[in-house]
């Protein structure tokens, strides 16, 4: 069974369907478009950001439509975080420019089409309101970290890419519209402690509802704990590495980049790797 057959499927694909278009112009702009062309026009990364906007409204129906199972399936969790990142971007990234949309918007998609396809898995039945809200409350804050987080990611990557082109003198189209790049890597700064603060949150709150519920729960055998917590120990090393080795540009952005690789596998991939928490 997946989130196909439930009635809010017919705005989660209108969802997905938008977003594909936006993340297509988005690439056209970024990859494609000339720089002159875009002086006194509406360009494609400017109807792409419309779209993005019309999709998150769509996207939010379909949660929306889930009502209280939203938070106990992993496609609606999935589906959430894909929403929280889309809206992210529409209200703060959009401020170092449109080209971060470029590579959140096919994470959205991903997210919107795992929705769609996966099993409900680890679906649960809260046991009461006080479960319901606590379960509920936990969840938001780490898809609200790992919202801000991936991107960090989106920036560290369009930064990398960035720096590769100046060097080359081959900055053309949308790429010449992104910040200076002390500027982006500060960007990247304050969105990583933001949401590793938010994942922080989640995570405790996470360990001491699970303890509370059962007292022999052991957060070090629960793998979704395990993957998490690698996510927080790597963007946890990014802010030391930045604050006490002086660490910026390049080198930094790796370790970025390479903690979200192993939130992706936390978010879509623990499930399926067949691995349950022991007691």
């Amino acid at each position: 069974m997946n989130l196909l057959t439930r009635a809010e499927a017919p705005f989660l694909i209108a969802a997905t369907a938008v977003y594909l278009v936006a993340m297509l112009l988005l690439w056209v702009q970024l990859f494609f478009w000339p720089r002159e062309n875009e002086v006194h026009k509406r360009t494609p990364g400017d109807f792409g950001s419309i779209l993005l906007w019309i999709g998150a409204t769509l996207h939010l129906a379909a949660l929306a439509g889930q009502g209280p199972t939203l938070f106990m399936m992993k496609a609606g969790v999935v589906g959430l975080f894909g929403w929280l990142l889309i809206v992210s971007f529409l209200m703060v990234g959009q401020k170092i420019g449109n080209s971060s949309g470029a590579v959140v918007a096919p994470i959205a998609l991903i997210c919107a089409l795992y929705s769609l396809a996966a099993p409900q898995l680890h679906s649960w039945t809260p046991s009461g309101r006080l479960d319901a809200v606590w379960s509920a409350a936990h969840i938001f804050l780490i898809l609200s970290g790992y919202a801000a987080l991936a991107f960090a990611f989106a920036a560290s990557l369009l930064y990398l890419v960035q720096e590769n082109l100046l060097k080359r003198r081959k900055l053309t189209g949308l790429w010449q519209k992104l910040p200076a790049l002390h500027v982006a890597d500060e960007w990247i700064y304050r969105a990583t402690a933001f949401g590793l603060a938010l994942l922080t949150l989640g995570l405790l709150t996470a360990i001491a509802f699970s303890w509370l519920k059962n007292p022999n729960y052991a957060a070090w055998r629960d793998p979704k704990v395990l993957f998490s917590g690698a996510t927080w120990a790597i963007f946890t090393l990014y802010l030391v590495t930045r604050a006490k080795l002086g660490w910026h540009g390049r080198k930094s952005n790796m370790v970025v980049i390479y903690g979200f690789v192993v939130m992706a596998i936390s978010v879509f991939g623990v499930q399926h790797l067949g691995i349950t928490a022991t007691p």
